[in-house]
């Protein structure tokens, strides 16, 4: 409870205490040296796990960074202009020899956790250190340089070539069991022992749950991206939960989505439920005792950039969700954590190993942008589904107007009572096919509850359009 007046630092949350340990950097007139987006250091959630505090420290020359081992309290410093810290884990460091222009050079350094040199190598240098990945142990790294993926033990710092060509990205795979690497035309899956092993593949698409039974995928899209438009075959969002090793669907919640801004829904650690983003907040899609779907609160919007997201802990039996900086404890319903701060917002947060760290940066990261989804309030559909979208008229208190063109300037055709049911109609597209997501949506400017006309056909033969904001999913 007590104020902390500091204008940055790296702070860890327990979040059955409620107490909070910070981390700065006395003395440094940079007002952000916890800068984990610059200089290649995408990583970062990795640093926290294996209890490395990293800052670039002080942003001018001689650009100093610093080092602190949580675990045993040790600290160093090295000159980021000349070495750049590529890569933490469990067991050590990787750095990059860095030229006198401060470019990548493609020579490495691999250091154990008491900074002792283990192996120097060589690469293709390349300066996209956006695709490094981390065994879940700690024992071994993959990265992306000049048009081939290297793994290198830990262990022996011995860099081996896992694939040659061009890549669009490399990742974990959601079991931790390895790593795909996404080239133009393939994608191809290698065991942290550095063996292909096609069985690695999931044999649905989907994000799959831990226990490797259920499979969760995103069918539709949002309104836009950023600001470009573009055209939806289906305008809707679901979140469809399929057997994952069938892909036989067993259910899907109609008017859900899986990401927004720096947020991507997650299963829970017991596999029991999937989070999703639904109208006005957040929920969890349970698979077990049976498919239902129990509400999860909404975090602060401290500003429109930034709405905190629920993230489910690694541990605790889906107990334990972060905000941003904050936990809730949905058994207990109660929060953790820190209000407002002081000098501004807090930044990107993370789980540590289990559900008593919640790490945060301070202060905000302000980057990224959300999407505009077509959502109406959520419901749980079995298969087979129908692949007709049809509503019905809902909470008007009196009749839903149909409307010759979108908005409520549109002459009236007729007024549509509560409970009456409507379909999508087809509709062409226009001639400029990014004005609008879909043929049959209008998008005009509003408050986010009302910028949606939909282009419908009645039982009676009738079409028009209607405000988005009087339907429910049928």
């Amino acid at each position: 409870g007590e104020a902390i007046d500091w204008t940055h630092g790296v702070f860890v949350l327990d979040s059955e205490t409620g107490l909070t340990e910070g981390y700065a950097l006395a003395g440094v007139v940079d007002p952000n040296p916890f800068k984990v987006y610059s200089d290649g250091l995408y990583n970062f959630s990795y640093w926290y796990r294996s209890g490395w505090i990293v800052s670039l420290g002080e942003r001018r020359e001689p650009g100093w960074g610093s080092l602190l081992d949580r675990e045993t309290g040790l600290a160093w410093r090295w000159p980021h202009s000349a070495l750049r810290l590529v890569a933490t884990a469990e067991h050590g460091l990787l750095f990059e020899d860095r030229d006198a222009d401060r470019n990548p050079t493609g020579r490495f350094t691999l250091a154990n956790r008491g900074m002792e040199e283990i192996a120097r190598f060589s690469v293709p240098a390349d300066d996209d250190w956006s695709y490094l990945v981390v065994s879940p142990d700690g024992s071994a790294m993959a990265f992306v340089s000049a048009d081939a993926v290297y793994l290198v033990p830990m262990e022996t710092g011995i860099p081996a070539v896992l694939f040659e060509g061009a890549v669009h990205r490399i990742r974990e795979l959601d079991d931790g069991s390895g790593i795909v690497v996404e080239a133009p035309r393939e994608k191809r899956y290698f065991g942290w022992d550095g063996k292909e092993n096609p069985g690695l593949a999931p044999a649905c698409p989907g994000k799959v749950s831990p226990d490797g039974r259920y499979a969760a995928v995103l069918d539709g899209g949002p309104y836009r991206n950023r600001a470009d438009y573009y055209l939806l075959d289906r305008p809707w969002p679901s979140v469809v939960i399929t057997d994952a090793e069938t892909c036989a669907p067993f259910f899907r919640v109609q008017s859900a989505y899986t990401y927004q801004l720096i947020w991507r829904a997650e299963w829970l650690p017991t596999s029991e439920g999937f989070v999703v983003g639904v109208l006005g907040g957040y929920a969890i899609a349970r698979v077990s005792p049976e498919p239902t779907l129990a509400p999860l609160p909404s975090g602060p919007y401290y500003e429109r950039f930034f709405p905190y997201s629920p993230d489910a802990a690694p541990t605790g039996g889906g107990r334990y969700f972060g905000y941003g900086p904050r936990v809730y404890d949905a058994t207990a319903d109660r929060w953790r954590g820190p209000g407002q701060m002081k000098h501004g917002l807090p930044g990107p947060s993370w789980w540590g190993s289990s559900h008593r760290e919640r790490w945060f940066q301070y202060p905000v990261y302000s980057g990224g942008a959300r999407w505009a989804w077509a959502l109406l309030p959520p419901k749980i559909e079995y298969s087979p589904f129908s692949e007709e979208i049809a509503f019905r008229v809902a909470r008007t208190g009196g009749c839903l107007r149909l409307r010759e063109e979108p908005g409520e300037d549109g002459s009236v055709l007729a007024c549509l009572p509560d409970g009456e049911r409507l379909l999508l109609a087809e509709r062409e597209a226009e001639a400029d096919e990014f004005a609008s997501p879909h043929p049959s949506i209008s998008i005009t400017r509003g408050p986010p509850t009302a910028w949606a006309w939909v282009y419908v056909h009645t039982g009676d033969g009738a079409e028009g359009w209607v405000s988005h904001d009087w339907l429910d999913h049928d």
